[in-house]
């Protein structure tokens, strides 16, 4: 286990710090890139899901002035 080397001041050595951050780099960017990933494919899913379930718009019809619709009356 790596301790980590302080100056006069408190402050952690250079040489330290680059080591420890080497380390949490190669991890963070893993992490970035898996986080990337899943948010793209919940966009995908979620645009798909979206397409799948809605209905295509109504037809739009074009009827003539002179046709006349049914009307029921008692």
């Amino acid at each position: 286990m790596p301790t980590e080397k302080f100056d006069a001041y408190g402050e952690v050595l250079p040489e330290a710090a680059r080591a420890r951050r080497d380390a949490g780099a190669a991890a963070s960017v893993f992490l970035g890139r898996v986080g990337q990933y899943v948010f793209w494919l919940l966009v995908v899913a979620t645009v798909s899901a979206r397409i799948m379930t809605y209905p295509a718009p109504p037809v739009f019809e074009v009827g003539s002035a002179t046709a006349t619709k049914p009307t029921v009356t008692r």
